[in-house]
């Protein structure tokens, strides 16, 4: 059997034992080096909680990708065409502008609640100021589209939409109370 020697120095796998001082040096060389440059604070802006630029916009359609940051309250989650205005729907817009606006939206009432609803009164507000009314006297879609006064639209500030219905149809199974359908809605020059 064989007998075994004492190792002497250190053995690294691929290097000769006299290359390790050298190796040693080498890597203190290349640690060493100029200082790093000083540098400013880059200029700094003040946080505008009020204004993100690509926050939310002037309109939406409901099957926009970013449909679903406009609507605050009761409004469908599922992205489509259109979706389910529940009872007190509401909406969130910014401007750049406040002058020459008008409100458009385009809404429906469909068939198959029509026949427990019968025709209903669906109002508009934004900011808590009724802007109009439309008589809904038959299912179909509906258009509405009003001038806004510029003292109600501050720019660059989110303005708050808000539908209300007169009448509702209520599920039997979850008591969901659905208003109308909403296509989209928003501001317009």
């Amino acid at each position: 059997m064989p007998s075994l020697q004492p190792i002497s120095g250190c053995y690294t796998p691929g290097v000769p034992e006299n290359r390790l001082p050298l190796l040693g040096i080498f890597a203190l060389l290349c640690a060493c080096g100029r200082q790093a440059d000083w540098f400013p604070v880059p200029p700094q802006q003040a946080f505008a909680p009020q204004f993100d630029p690509s926050g939310v916009g002037p309109f939406v359609r409901m099957n926009d990708p970013d449909a679903d940051d406009y609507i605050v309250r009761d409004i469908a989650s599922n992205p489509g065409v259109f979706r389910w205005a529940f009872l007190h729907p509401e909406l969130r817009f910014r401007v750049s502008e406040s002058e020459n606006l008008r409100f458009t939206a385009e809404i429906a009432l469909p068939e198959s609640i029509f026949p427990v609803t019968g025709p209903m009164h669906i109002s508009y507000s934004i900011n808590g100021k009724v802007l109009g009314t439309v008589y809904c006297s038959h299912p179909g879609k509906y258009e509405l589209d009003k001038p806004v006064p510029s003292a109600w639209v501050p720019p660059n500030q989110y303005l708050r939409i808000e539908f209300s219905s007169d009448r509702h149809w209520i599920s039997a199974e979850d008591g969901a109370q659905l208003s109308f359908l909403l296509f989209e809605a928003g501001f317009k020059h």
